[in-house]
């Protein structure tokens, strides 16, 4: 049994947007992925936020956005803020 790659997060939303772009049936690999978005990292996030803009049907979870936008200001507690004086 061989191991199977899983696509990128970046790779899973401009497959998404090609195949509504192109009229095409999006792909089980790239609903896969775009499950996953809760392990996904920050950037990714952003991205997958930024396309839901031109195609909120990539919301394939209930709630998905929301749990997009808490997830993003953990993210942002995480910083820690410098004092250089």
């Amino acid at each position: 049994m061989g191991f199977k790659r899983k696509m990128t997060p970046e790779s899973a939303v401009q497959k998404f947007i090609d195949s509504k772009k192109n009229q095409t049936e999006v792909s089980e690999e790239v609903f896969e992925t775009l499950r996953d978005f809760e392990k996904w990292e920050e950037n990714s996030l952003i991205g997958l936020l930024n396309a839901s803009a031109y195609y909120p049907d990539i919301y394939i979870v209930e709630d998905m956005e929301k749990k997009i936008l808490a997830r993003l200001e953990h993210f942002k507690k995480r910083i820690v803020p410098v004092n250089f004086s």
